[in-house]
This record gives structure tokens, C-alpha cells and sequence, in this order.
């Protein structure tokens, strides 16, 4: 057994080379062969797809950021994957129920039962759960200007002060499988999976296999407006609000009146502020070990 061991030697404040390496031992103890693979901030075509070769599973120690870099090019590798868990969400890990245990880890490699499920892409840029444009893609982006290191759910407070005083949201709409349809101003999530930050899970519907992703529209004319929603997020009744919009399709095109941010997996998406982003679903593209 051939397994690509990737870990973020940042994520958890450096907790994930230390999961990998545990890892790596109990693997070694089973005679199988294991590669360590830093991130690093190259192409990862340079440094991950050669680690992927020949390869029978892929397990990342880190956290969502990590599997949104490893899960495309696991996908187009054929290789399955497994997150354990180490960032400050790990929502990736949440949504199938994945661990960061050695031997837990060992048994789902060993098993070799895999499910397929959905990637997408947001104007080209791979993405495994989430891409928003909006006050979170906003505070996305002040935080990682900000960022020195690993960060935790307090190192948020800063950006989403300063987010606060400058968020100003332009005229949003969006297209979904051809149909065109205005929004007015607030913020769009559009979800692969279901699960989001702080367990708001806006798309809580959306289905990981069905070769479809769900979009919601928040609206809100300002920060303070969005505050009501979150107690409405946490519980779910979200869903009964007249003024939400949701839907569900395989390509969704947003528009924004005035150039905004996209975020894609709790990671600043490398575009630029746009007034426009084409999103698409790639159906059945990953294969995850299932837990055994």
C-alpha cells in the first residue's frame, strides 16, 4: 500500500505535521509505504501531482484550505481522499464523518470503500465545498492580508471589525442553468456541501453527489443587517424567510453591480474583485474513503 501523506505545516499552528508523522508510523507498522508531501506555495502540479503517482490513497493533515488544494488534483489522479482534520473549521471532515486517529485512518485505507462526490469551480479555480461573494468573501480577504501564521476562530475578530465599517454591497443577480434572475443587495453563498463556518450552513440542503449546487441569497443593504440572520442560520429557519432566495442548479453565474471579492472554502479566491463569476459543478470528479 502506497499512501501521499500531505499535511500543512502551518494548520494548527504546526499540529499537522505532527498528526501526519503519527500517521506515517502507524502506516509504516503495516508495511505500507508512506510519502510526507509539505505544502507548499508553488504550483502544486510541481510538488503534489508527483506524490499522486502510483499512490492508493491520499490523506491531508490540515484543514479545509489544504483540501481545496489536494482535491483537484486528487480528483484528476483517480486517487481517494481522506481529511484529517487539523484547521480551524475542518468542515471537509465534518460532512463525512472523517478523523484524524491513525488507526481509524488505516482501517478506511484498507477498506478501500469510496463514494464519489462533487468538485466545482469558480472561473476556473477548483473548489471542494463553498465559494460566496458577499461580507464573509470580504472578511476572507482582510484576514488572510493579515495573516502571519496558523490561525484560530479569534484571529476572525480583527477582519470582521474591519469589515464592519467598510462593507458596501453592490446590486447582486445570478443566472442558474440559463435563467436570469435579480437579487437586489446582499451576499450569495453557493454550496457544494452543506456544511459552513460557525455552523451557519446557509445551502444546509445541498447534496454532495447530485451533480448540483445550491445557491442562496442573504439579502442586506449593509453589515448590520445581516446580524438578524444569524440566529435564523444556526437554527435553520433560514429557510422560512420570504426574503430568501435559493436555488439549485450545475452552473451559477453571479453578478455584482460594483466589483466584489469571492472567497471559495474559507480561502481568498485568486481573482481579483469582479463583477462577475462563473460557477460550475464537476460531477462524481473526487472519490473519499469512507470511514470503516
Amino acid at each position: 500500500m502506497r499512501v501521499a501523506l500531505v499535511y500543512n505545516p502551518i494548520s494548527g499552528s504546526g499540529r499537522s505535521e505532527g498528526v501526519a508523522r503519527a500517521i506515517a508510523r502507524e502506516f509504516t507498522g503495516r508495511g505500507w509505504n508512506s510519502l510526507l508531501v509539505p505544502t507548499e506555495r508553488s504550483d502544486p502540479s510541481s510538488w503534489l501531482a508527483p506524490a499522486l503517482v502510483g499512490a492508493d490513497a491520499v490523506v491531508v493533515a490540515g484543514g479545509d484550505g489544504a483540501i481545496r488544494l489536494v482535491s483537484d488534483h486528487a480528483a484528476r489522479a483517480g486517487v481517494p481522499l481522506w481529511h484529517a482534520p487539523c484547521g480551524t473549521e475542518n468542515l471537509f471532515a465534518r460532512a463525512f464523518g472523517m478523523t484524524n486517529d491513525p488507526a481509524a485512518i488505516a482501517r478506511a485505507v484498507e477498506s478501500r470503500r469510496t463514494r464519489a462526490i462533487d468538485l466545482a469551480d469558480a472561473d476556473g479555480v477548483p473548489f471542494a465545498i463553498m465559494a460566496s461573494i458577499g461580507f464573509d468573501a470580504d472578511v476572507v480577504h482582510a484576514l488572510a492580508a493579515m495573516r502571519r501564521g496558523g490561525i484560530s476562530h479569534w484571529s476572525y475578530a480583527a477582519p470582521i471589525v474591519r469589515t464592519l465599517r467598510s462593507w458596501r454591497p453592490g446590486e447582486l443577480g445570478w443566472e442558474i442553468d440559463g435563467e436570469r434572475e435579480s437579487l437586489g443587495r446582499g451576499m450569495v453563498v453557493v454550496g457544494n456541501l452543506r456544511h459552513y463556518g460557525a455552523r451557519l450552513n446557509p445551502a444546509a440542503d445541498a447534496v454532495d453527489d447530485d451533480g448540483l449546487l445550491d445557491a442562496v441569497f442573504i439579502p442586506a443593504d449593509s453589515a448590520a443587517a445581516l446580524a438578524p440572520w444569524i440566529p435564523l442560520l444556526w437554527t435553520g429557519l433560514h429557510r422560512r424567510h420570504p426574503l430568501l432566495r435559493e436555488r439549485r442548479g450545475a452552473s451559477v453565474v453571479l453578478d455584482s453591480s460594483a466589483p466584489a471579492l469571492v472567497q471559495i472554502d474559507g480561502d481568498p479566491a485568486p481573482l481579483g474583485a469582479v463583477s462577475r463569476v462563473a460557477i460550475a459543478v464537476r460531477p462524481g470528479a473526487l472519490a473519499v474513503l469512507r470511514p470503516f
